[in-house]
């Protein structure tokens, strides 16, 4: 029965995230990756609260506060930055694209987790992250079929980064805080990046003009914390091992979307890449597990 949870929980987490992912593309046009960023941040703080509420009202709060305090800026700061350049590719270059290289953030996760916190990595691990490596060169093949659109890979390259940084210090957060309260609090520090952004370059927060704007960013707020919720629960209730690689999926349902809805048409050797680090990933979350 956990492992049926397990999946039910990733299925959630690899829906939520995708379908997140392509609705920040729509809000990025709109009004700006950088207002995109801090609002739907502060918005996706809702779900979190009411579990850290919840967890405070039965007594299941605990926290190691000098753990919460190392670790948990360092995160929100990576994880606040990597959404803002991600949001910034997917409104100025390809879904597929963007989304693929973006979705290899585990591969450095792991390689963080080695040189920083000494996790061995074993051989079948190289190959895959190699196999990542490769993918991202088929990436590059330049701009889609019969589209001016430049690809975008510089922004899903540097979304990896960031984003790789942000969960391999996650853990920590985690062990720190509790999954819910770790989630609420790193979050609330990621809407920093965006926010010090726009006063740095005298940026205005533009906000929706009508209800159909607002609800469009609160959509993307809730499913996209509900994506870190539901992968929460399921890595609680199941083996990592079995939600994580269900979870790296998410990109699929974003590249879906771009497909089916704006016509996004790949070359054929952007496809193999895309398709090649996809795979590549799931299959690391495994061994990462």
């Amino acid at each position: 029965m956990a492992s049926i949870g397990g999946f039910y929980w990733g299925f959630s987490g690899l829906l939520a995230w995708g379908i997140a992912d392509y609705l920040a593309r729509a809000s990025s046009r709109r009004i700006g990756s950088v207002s995109t960023t801090l609002l739907t941040q502060l918005i996706g703080l809702a779900l979190p609260l009411a579990f850290v509420a919840f967890e405070a009202a039965t007594g299941r709060l605990s926290v190691d506060v000098p753990g919460l305090i190392l670790w948990a800026p360092l995160t929100g700061a990576a994880l606040g930055f990597g959404y803002l350049v991600y949001y910034t590719g997917l409104a100025r270059g390809a879904v597929t694209v963007v989304s693929s290289a973006a979705s290899a953030w585990l591969a450095i996760t792991v390689l963080i987790a080695v040189a920083l916190f000494g996790e061995s990595v074993g051989a079948g691990q190289l190959a895959l992250m190699a196999g990542v490596l490769l993918g991202i060169l088929l990436l590059s093949a330049g701009p889609l079929t019969g589209s001016e659109v430049s690809s975008g890979l510089p922004w899903g390259l540097a979304t990896m980064l960031s984003i790789g940084v942000a969960m391999a210090l996650f853990d920590h957060a985690t062990a720190a805080a509790g999954p819910m309260l770790a989630v609420l609090v790193v979050r609330a520090i990621s809407a920093i990046p965006p926010s010090a952004f726009a006063l740095a370059r005298r940026m205005p927060i533009r906000r929706p003009q009508d209800s159909n704007g607002w609800a469009l960013l609160a959509a993307i707020g809730v499913v996209d914390a509900a994506g870190y919720v539901g992968y929460n629960l399921g890595v609680a209730s199941a083996p990592v091992s079995l939600v994580a690689p269900i979870a790296a999926a998410h990109p699929l349902v974003t590249i879906a979307l771009a497909v089916g809805i704006n016509r996004e048409r790949p070359r054929i050797t952007q496809w193999a890449g895309a398709s090649l680090i996809i795979a590549a990933t799931i299959t690391l979350s495994v061994f990462a597990s």
